[in-house]
């Protein structure tokens, strides 16, 4: 990698509570990423994405049992920037079919860690995430194994994918009593039809611990992107062949007894873009960046003009109105309802509400020193 020093324009937020500044669009590879024949694609992708600004990289031991950490390693030697310009992730749980190769044991996040690194080439990860919780394996083993990466420097933060606010909550006080590194972050999944976990059972970590958030399937996998507004699947999608997505996804979202409330809220969505002028998925794209509980949101793309398509979201963020909110809002109709706020006997705010950002501003980050720098003499 060779820096050439990108003035390229972007939103960067704060990674929870770590000092760690992420592009609020990432680039992650779980379904399109691990693909052989589509490397020099997929390639061209993540190298497009940094051009336009990302920072974050999110890949996972899991996605097609290591060829996506392979994809993404050959992908980041390639980018015009030195290692510490970009934030690359990964996630460990499961790789193959080994009786020790699944969940967190200590044998498996310590063999599982050097393995990754080796698929990707590269001496650490900015951020090792546990991708699952792991019910079998006691917590303080599996936070020791994790603290023990960061302190043979193999990453610099731990952190949790999908894992409860109680879970979360217990690591907390597990690592405040053993004087250890503490996760920063939880990747879980958010769109504007998959909400409540996000913003009303996560609402203590961001309140207590200042949790950061790495969020997938932004765009519920595919579904938001306006081609299937008529609930069936076209012949062009990845879906089309897909077990898994045809049992598990389109069930959640298509199934007999929630098919029509989806339909009506995509239909309407989609009506809402087009008065705006942008695409159904850059709407509801920008609909999760404006909200200051996602740290980055994380798309991928199989050709390069998704890439651009998606980083458009941004542009619509920067522009977001109280009026679009309402609008969006009241189609939908879903929001998460709120616990009891004790000191007032009513409803509390709902957590988007409030955190809701109608003044997003970005400037280059040579900028950003350039400010810094300023206001320093």
């Amino acid at each position: 990698m060779e820096s050439t020093g990108s003035e390229s324009k972007m939103v960067y937020r704060y990674l929870g509570n770590s000092g760690l500044k992420v592009s609020i669009l990432g680039f992650g590879n779980w379904i399109t990423g691990h693909d052989p024949k589509a490397e020099e694609t997929q390639i061209e992708c993540i190298k497009k994405a940094y051009e336009l600004g990302v920072n974050f990289f999110d890949t996972a031991e899991i996605y097609g049992d290591g060829e996506a950490e392979k994809i993404m390693g050959k992908a980041i030697k390639e980018l015009p920037c030195e290692r510490k310009d970009i934030v690359l992730t990964t996630k460990i749980f499961k790789c193959g079919a080994d009786v020790n190769g699944t969940f967190l044991s200590r044998k498996h996040i310590t063999e599982a860690v050097q393995n990754s690194l080796d698929r990707l080439g590269v001496e650490y990860v900015d951020v090792l995430f546990c991708h699952r919780p792991d019910e079998n394996t006691p917590l303080e083993e599996t936070i020791k194994a994790m603290n023990w990466a960061i302190d043979e420097g193999l990453t610099f933060y731990w952190a949790t994918s999908e894992w409860s606010a109680a879970k979360i909550a217990e690591a907390m006080e597990i690592c405040k009593r053993l004087k250890l590194h503490k996760p920063i972050c939880d990747q879980c999944e958010y769109s504007a039809l998959m909400r409540t976990n996000f913003e009303k059972n996560l609402r203590h970590s961001y309140e207590t611990y200042k949790y950061g958030t790495t969020i997938w399937s932004p765009l519920a996998g595919g579904i938001l992107t306006g081609k299937y507004n008529d609930g069936n699947i076209p012949e062009d999608t990845r879906y089309k062949d897909n077990a898994y997505v045809s049992s598990v996804i389109l069930q959640k979202y298509f199934g007999p007894k929630v098919k029509e409330n989806t339909l009506r809220i995509l239909n309407g969505l989609k009506e809402i873009a087009d008065e705006n002028n942008v695409s159904m998925a850059q709407l509801c794209l920008a609909w999760t960046l404006v909200n200051k509980d996602t740290s980055t949101c994380i798309f991928g793309a199989s050709k390069v003009s998704q890439v651009e398509d998606n980083m458009k979201a941004l542009d619509l963020a920067l522009n977001w109105t109280k009026e679009l909110e309402e609008k969006i809002e009241t189609l939908m109709d879903n929001t998460p309802e709120a616990d009891l706020d004790y000191n007032k006997w009513a409803k509390a705010e709902g957590r988007r509400s409030l955190r809701v950002d109608y003044d997003m501003k970005i400037e280059p980050m040579a900028a950003l020193w350039t400010t810094f720098v300023s206001s320093s003499e």
